[in-house]
């Protein structure tokens, strides 16, 4: 007996859709945190002098909300992009490559913020 007979190969793929949805929308919530994190240290170590608090504080925190303003319409574009696009691609190799994108951009945002 092949695997053929135990599993639909359609609801494995749906399943598998679903699971890299799921995991590029917590990884790009996760990827605008870093995000956030990495400008502040940027904005501390070229024009605060090293700091954020004193004078620059209130210059980092305006960074901060503007990163955070645009980058949460970035994460929500991905979120329902990604979803309609998956519903609307489904099984096609431009639906997969879609995903290693999305995940290999979401990792590389996340390994730069654990660099710094």
């Amino acid at each position: 007996m092949t695997t053929r007979h135990f599993f639909n190969k359609t609801l494995v793929l749906r399943g598998l859709a679903v699971v890299l949805w799921i995991a590029s929308s917590v990884l790009a919530l996760l990827a605008l945190h870093g995000a956030v994190d990495v400008t502040a240290t940027i904005y501390a170590a070229f024009w605060a002098e090293g700091g954020l608090y004193g004078d620059a504080y209130g210059g980092a925190v305006a960074l901060r909300q503007i990163v955070v303003l645009f980058g949460s319409l970035i994460v929500v574009a991905t979120i329902i992009g990604g979803l309609e696009y998956s519903l609307r691609h489904f099984n096609t190799p431009s639906l997969w490559r879609l995903f290693a994108r999305i995940l290999g951009v979401e990792a590389g945002i996340l390994l730069l913020a654990a660099m710094f």
